[in-house]
């Protein structure tokens, strides 16, 4: 055909590329103005002496409610327009399916919003997407009958150890909230909990490695020691507390030696993801904290490692078994959500979450 006909199939090809061209501009345009509707401001930082790296840094202890991501209702459908919209979804499939296979549970809902078009794609290919939603987004899959039944019963589940993990951190962050806002708003020099400022991009290694480095994900960074003696000095009962101050000049430089080894899947450090506003701590302190645990995909190929250098490896194994006394957890979509508020309101915004699948799974039932 091209070689019969080389100007039609140029001019077809040029036809596609228009279509993409207009699905990507106008799918841009649509979610900037969904983005638009929910601005966030600016997260409170810590108010620290002139010269201090910590300066610059996000303090998870400032709450302020008004910068919480707002909940996204019937009033952002008010600013657009679905009948306006001229999305050509249809003869499109393959590439509409890639963009969404791109989305997180979030974006999808949103992109639902930009117009009719859109939304009835996204139901027509639910269960596809959900499906992937469900492995790269959750710890535990909870199986069920349907995917979308499945999807609602793993949220919750993952609702319930986010719950679990503040009820931990409790006391102490309530603690760390008072002094900074109340006893010490100027120069209290506290940025956050280890646990607060990373995330894993695979949901399955965060859980071991925080099983792993469990004691470590309470640790609260602090700019200077100087810093943790005026807290020690007003605040006497607060508990056990390990400090790491971040003003330092002297923090190890290593590098993570090549291994090549049978089911080694890199260090913990290569899969870290620094939760924004606190990467400038990813060489220093998360890097120190983190050292030189591996990862491995099963017991076995961990042991062999280890015999092969003639001592156990620092590693954590993806497949191991879960340790259900561990509560603490890092970062993940649901924290950074709602990391603006105190932790008393964030674990009864998520536990009346939890009523809300409850409700809907009943209504799930109901209907079958």
């Amino acid at each position: 055909m091209i070689g019969r006909a080389p100007d039609a199939a140029r001019e077809l090809f040029s036809f596609k590329q228009g279509l993409l061209g207009r699905v990507h501009d106008r799918l841009h345009v649509g979610l900037q103005r969904l983005t638009s509707t929910s601005s966030i401001a600016l997260s409170p930082r810590t108010t620290l002496e002139t010269g201090s790296t910590a300066c610059a840094l996000d303090s998870a202890f400032v709450c302020n409610a008004q910068a919480a991501t707002k909940p996204r209702g019937p009033t952002m459908m008010s600013t657009l327009d679905p009948d306006s919209s001229d999305f050509v979804v249809t003869g499109l499939e393959g590439i509409s399916i890639q963009i969404a296979m791109f989305l997180d549970g979030t974006s999808l809902a949103r992109m639902q919003l930009v117009n009719r078009s859109w939304r009835r794609f996204i139901l027509q290919h639910r269960d596809a997407l959900l499906s992937l939603l469900l492995e790269r987004t959750f710890q535990t899959v909870v199986p069920s009958s349907t995917v979308y039944k499945s999807f609602l019963l793993s949220m919750r589940h993952e609702i319930d150890l986010e719950i679990a993990h503040l009820r931990c951190i409790r006391s102490l962050h309530e603690t760390l909230e008072e002094y900074c806002t109340k006893i010490e708003p100027e120069n209290h020099g506290f940025v956050a909990m280890f646990c607060d400022i990373i995330r894993f991009r695979d949901p399955h290694i965060a859980r071991f490695v925080a099983q792993r480095r469990h004691y470590a994900l309470s640790m609260v960074l602090v700019s200077t020691p100087e810093h943790v003696q005026a807290f020690r000095r007003r605040c006497p009962n607060a508990g056990p507390v390990a400090f790491v101050p971040i003003d330092n000049p002297h923090w190890p430089q290593f590098d993570l030696p090549a291994v090549d080894a049978t089911g080694f899947l890199g260090y913990a450090f290569d899969h870290v993801e620094v939760v924004r506003g606190y990467e400038s701590l990813k060489q220093t302190v998360v890097k120190s904290i983190l050292k030189e645990m591996m990862l491995f995909d099963t017991k076995e190929n961990a042991h062999d490692y280890g015999v092969s250098i003639g001592r156990a490896p620092y590693a954590a194994v993806r497949d191991g078994e879960v340790d259900h006394t561990f509560h603490l957890r890092f970062s993940n979509p649901l924290r950074e959500e709602l990391r603006h508020l105190p932790v008393k309101e964030r674990i009864a915004i998520l536990s009346k979450r939890i009523q809300s699948f409850d409700h809907s799974m009943s209504l799930v039932r109901d209907a079958q």
